[in-house]
């Protein structure tokens, strides 16, 4: 079952039949590991958009569930100043290509093995 966004509102679509390890599929197999050892990717997407840029974080498991996953990501649309959703896959997604900086932010937080795959753009 895809998850359909009504009106905009930021929300991720899921395509049925999304390959594993591609950019947007999920937690993976992050979950329940340590943040040190999680392997977290962070890519930009044009692709079911509507043309419109997007940073998808795939493979970040921050532990206590769903909602320790919405605060971690208001934290980031904070940040970044754009919106931001949560796919039932566990992939975040923001408006924009803020790879770079999720990829600093990340490291930060502890997710040393957090890389960029791919991408629209480099540093910013």
């Amino acid at each position: 079952a895809a998850k359909q966004s009504g009106g905009g509102g930021g929300q991720v679509r899921e395509k049925p039949g999304m390959k594993p390890g591609s950019i947007g599929s999920g937690m993976g197999t992050s979950r329940g590991l340590e943040a040190a050892l999680q392997q977290v990717r962070v890519g930009v997407t044009r692709s079911g958009k509507k043309g419109k840029t997007v940073t998808v974080i795939d493979g970040l498991d921050p532990g206590g569930g769903v909602e320790e996953a919405k605060e971690l990501i208001q934290k980031f649309k904070k940040v970044l100043g754009t919106g931001g959703s949560l796919a039932e896959n566990g992939a975040m997604s923001f408006q924009g290509d803020n790879a770079a900086l999720l990829v600093d932010m990340l490291v930060a937080m502890g997710y040393k093995a957090a890389k960029q795959t791919g991408g629209l753009g480099g540093k910013k």
